[in-house]
């Protein structure tokens, strides 16, 4: 008897343990907090914002080191670390960013919205 219930609690231990994986990639886990408020779009910071960054915010002013502005825009995390700040400062009609130049086009603006409204998803 003390034998079949060992061989059933290591077959049960087995079977939750195939059954109940974790995700593969960090793209299949949930992200909480966040639910996404344009499920619809797909713009991420590979397919989107990073080329926007690179164009209008990296050139002069953020890109680390002795540069004009604060932080690194140059990786994800460097800009994830300041999407808080974006809506006031990049995304609204009185946006002083980029420096000394007119803001984003409304087009970029509301796609840049949609990022942050959408968690700042990183992948593809």
């Amino acid at each position: 008897m003390k034998r079949y219930l060992k061989l059933t609690a290591v077959l049960l231990i087995l079977y939750y343990g195939c059954t109940k994986t974790a995700p593969e990639s960090e793209e299949e886990a949930p992200q909480t907090g966040c639910k996404p408020a344009f499920p619809g779009m797909n713009v991420t910071y590979e397919n989107y914002v990073k080329n926007v960054i690179a164009i209008n915010c990296t050139r002069a002013c953020h890109k680390g080191g002795n540069s004009m502005g604060p932080g690194n825009f140059t990786s994800y995390a460097g800009v994830r670390a300041y999407v808080d700040k974006f809506p006031a400062r990049v995304i609204s009609d009185q946006a002083d960013m980029p420096m000394g130049r007119a803001p984003l086009p409304k087009s970029t603006r509301d796609s840049l919205n949609a990022w942050i409204g959408n968690c700042s998803p990183e992948g593809l």
